[in-house]
């Protein structure tokens, strides 16, 4: 026994997430301000795992060089 499952009659916009009709383009343009919120859900992970994976390179060969040149500097 095989279960189709139907169409959905609305799709997300690829960059702005905003849910358009699947039966075509009814002319759809993208508001700048939901495009950056969706941009900024999709960035959260790499958002919220920054801190450690700074921390992680600057204990590399590299991150203590860059580490060391920047107090230098100061």
């Amino acid at each position: 026994m095989s279960l189709a499952f139907p169409s959905p009659d609305h799709l997300p916009c690829p960059d702005c997430g905003a849910s358009l009709p699947a039966a075509g383009d009814a002319g759809h343009v993208c508001d700048d301000e939901r495009r950056i919120d969706y941009r900024l859900v999709e960035l959260q992970p790499g958002i919220e795992r920054f801190d450690l994976d700074l921390a992680v390179w600057l204990e590399t060969p590299g991150g203590r060089f860059a580490r060391f040149i920047a107090e230098r500097d100061r």
